[in-house]
């Protein structure tokens, strides 16, 4: 399933501010205490609810970059055309699970550290404005980074929560984690929805008509945002990235918007998209040797062009290293005869063993 978006990207962080002040009697706890005065942002429903915002700004690209770094070094790190997701990174090497748990907890760091800000927070509010009852939220916005997918996040929270040391759980002041993502969506009764995510805290253990009360939040957002709401397990839902098409773009963009709108390629055989490939290969070998026996036109080598980018985000999608698809001289032969090229082309590719 894919979901395009236009226009201007709005940051949701100041729509969830004023949604707090407008439905949920909000009170900006930062304008009746001193900056440096530990405290929650925000008091809603005459203090019933203490809130704390925390908003994911940074795309999280340095972390994972860094830990991609690392792993390169690796003897069995995989060889990849472009780009590959993670999953398909991993399985080719020795041992995809450990792996895979240092990307979620590189990841999770950032979720970590804003827990343990608001676990402070929201423990300093409840000193400072003590009472019988009080729903101790925080409120996890992402800021539109493809990154932060809501079940990772969900799993990442919900492991943290369900910490302990010396018995204790580390994060005792957070009764729930509420996460929200524009930047994520599914189709339900062919209407875009976007997550919101509940996760739960000890403190729910025991005190369970806080629930409600984190009902009667998701229910007046519903209404302040003129949106339905469904309710589900975020583990039986599929949330997509939504695929995000900026006015201008380069051609590459472009044509690989192309392929996610139309995979073409995607129900071939892993054999008839190596054969695409070494099709896309010859003619682009054509184009730039210096001694090619003929040169494409400008229209066959752009569609060549083309072709690799699509073949290229095929083999990213299905998890096909490099090394399989290594040219051969009697595949590039196939692909000169398929093509219809002359003979001195075919005579040309039979000579590169040679060469």
């Amino acid at each position: 399933m894919r979901v395009e978006r236009r226009g201007k990207i709005e940051p949701l962080t100041p729509r969830w501010i004023l949604f707090l002040r407008e439905a949920m009697g909000g009170v900006d706890l930062d304008a009746i205490q001193s900056s440096e005065v530990l405290r929650a942002d925000f008091a809603c429903l005459s203090g019933l609810i203490a809130l704390e915002i925390k908003s994911l700004e940074e795309d999280g690209t340095e972390r994972m970059d860094n830990l991609t770094d690392e792993l390169r070094q690796r003897p069995d790190w995989p060889e990849f055309l472009g780009s590959a997701p993670v999953q398909a990174m991993t399985r080719h090497m020795d041992d995809p699970e450990a792996v895979n748990a240092k990307f979620v907890n590189r990841i999770g760091r950032a979720i970590v550290n804003h827990l343990k800000k608001a676990n402070k927070q929201l423990g300093a509010h409840q000193d400072n404005f003590p009472r019988k009852n009080l729903v101790r939220l925080m409120l996890l916005i992402n800021e539109d980074h493809e990154l932060y997918e809501p079940a990772l996040i969900a799993h990442i929270v919900q492991r943290a929560l369900k910490r302990t040391k010396d018995g204790r759980p580390l994060y005792p002041n957070i009764d729930t984690v509420i996460f929200t993502s524009e930047r994520h969506a599914t189709v339900k009764n062919g209407q875009v929805v976007f997550p919101l995510i509940a996760v739960e805290g000890s403190g729910l253990e025991t005190d369970i008509w806080k629930r409600t009360i984190v009902d009667h939040l998701f229910e007046r957002w519903a209404n302040w945002t003129h949106t339905p709401t469904y309710k589900g397990n975020p583990k039986d839902v599929a949330f997509t990235t939504l695929d995000h098409v900026p006015e201008k773009m380069a051609r590459q963009d472009l044509w690989r918007l192309q392929y996610r709108r139309r995979p073409y390629m995607a129900h071939i055989s892993d054999e008839d998209l190596r054969d695409r490939f070494d099709e896309a290969m010859a003619t682009s070998m054509l184009t730039m040797h210096k001694h090619a026996p003929v040169k494409p036109s400008i229209a066959v080598r752009d569609q060549a062009i083309i072709l690799f980018t699509h073949v290229m985000m095929e083999m990213s999608e299905r998890g096909i290293t490099a090394p399989k698809f290594a040219l051969e001289s009697k595949r590039l032969v196939a692909a000169a005869g398929r093509l219809n090229m002359p003979p001195p082309v075919v005579t040309w590719f039979e000579s590169m063993d040679r060469r």
